[in-house]
């Protein structure tokens, strides 16, 4: 071949004939008379030569899915007709690598029935296996990619930012602070097994068998929040691991919550510093941040569903220091406790009042 008897493309072809038999060796066979490569080299080149373009590419794409500029918005709008409330789809997730991320102006949940798949969401990437449940909301900025031999499924569900509102609104007590209305970096995520797959899977036919009417999104999401996941402990990313899913599980008891992050240490089994990290890499917050949330969406259940004074509810939550339970408790709802409890209050006796 013309040109290849330079020195330069010389030691190009000895370098590529390392990377070929991984070793830091060069070929064992040197280059014949005259300086022409021998078969050997010429095939390792051509490989390379050939792969090279692809691998840039996926490069590429792998390296785009973490810049905040290549991004676009799926608009519901796009997906469903005026008269439609929700939009349900059933995609095999691809092996080519995404070129971008996307975020919405809807919110959607979605789980996977079989398979799994790469989760790039939010600047993180995770392992999402059959039975993960994740509920999104509009900004998050995700995409998948099935990196395995075997097929990978989904069911999406995709819904409005008024329903969301509307749910959210009616049932604050039960919903705050959980599933789609959740405040960490992460969404919140939950792994189901093939019992509670199966009970998934009935609801979705029966969502997908009529009319997609705002009643009957609005039925398949409470059957899914109030009943199925109410025995699931909601957990960070599907990838979490077990004694991370089991202290997160054990600390929603009013009991260790009162304890708060001591018990959350006691119940991993780990290090301080190992769970510090496991939840700032997860779940974007602290350990001590993490309680917090838990104990305002207990105390906002208690809020909501009883009489107990305030101060006992925050003793109970393990906060003794009413003024800091105050300011979590705004920093969260937006509003004080005493107003929270007349709101919701409000909105379940005279629900036309919430409205004056």
């Amino acid at each position: 071949m013309p040109g290849h008897n330079s020195p330069t493309k010389l030691s190009a072809a000895f370098a590529f004939s390392s990377l070929g038999n991984c070793s830091n060796r060069p070929s064992l066979e040197p280059p014949l008379p005259g300086g022409r490569l021998n078969s050997r080299d010429l095939t390792i080149i051509d490989n390379v030569i050939q792969i090279l373009p692809d691998f840039l590419v996926s490069f590429d794409n792998f390296v785009g899915l973490f810049d905040l500029k290549k991004r676009f918005t799926i608009s519901l709008g796009a997906k469903i007709d005026p008269s439609e409330a929700f939009h349900v789809n059933r995609p095999w997730i691809e092996r080519t690598p995404p070129p971008v991320l996307h975020d919405h102006d809807f919110y959607e949940c979605f789980w996977i029935v079989t398979g799994s798949c790469s989760h790039f969401i939010n600047g993180a990437v995770e392992r999402v296996e059959t039975g993960g449940l994740m509920f999104v909301r509009p900004p998050d900025r995700h995409a998948f990619q099935n990196t395995e031999e075997a097929p990978c499924r989904m069911v999406n569900v995709a819904f409005s930012q008024e329903t969301a509102a509307h749910l959210l609104d009616r049932y604050a007590g039960e919903l705050t602070g959980r599933y789609f209305w959740t405040n960490g970096r992460m969404p919140a995520a939950f792994r189901l097994n093939a019992a509670k797959l199966r009970e998934l899977s009935a609801l979705e036919h029966i969502l997908d068998r009529g009319n997609r009417s705002l009643a009957r999104i609005e039925c398949f999401l409470l059957a899914l929040m109030t009943d199925l996941l109410t025995d699931v402990a909601d957990i960070a990313p599907a990838e979490a691991p077990d004694w991370m899913t089991r202290a997160c599980d054990a600390i929603s008891d009013p009991q260790a919550l009162r304890c708060g992050v001591p018990a959350l240490i006691r119940f991993s089994g780990r290090s301080h510093e190992h769970v510090s990290r496991t939840f700032r890499r997860l779940l974007g917050q602290t350990p001590s941040a993490y309680v917090n949330t838990v104990r305002i969406d207990h105390a906002a259940r208690q809020l909501a569903t009883s009489n107990t004074p305030i101060s006992e509810i925050a003793l109970d939550c393990g906060i003794d220091d009413l003024s800091h339970f105050y300011r979590l408790f705004r920093q969260v709802h937006g509003i004080s406790p005493m107003r929270y409890r007349r709101k919701v209050h409000v909105d379940l006796v005279h629900p036309q009042d919430a409205a004056l």
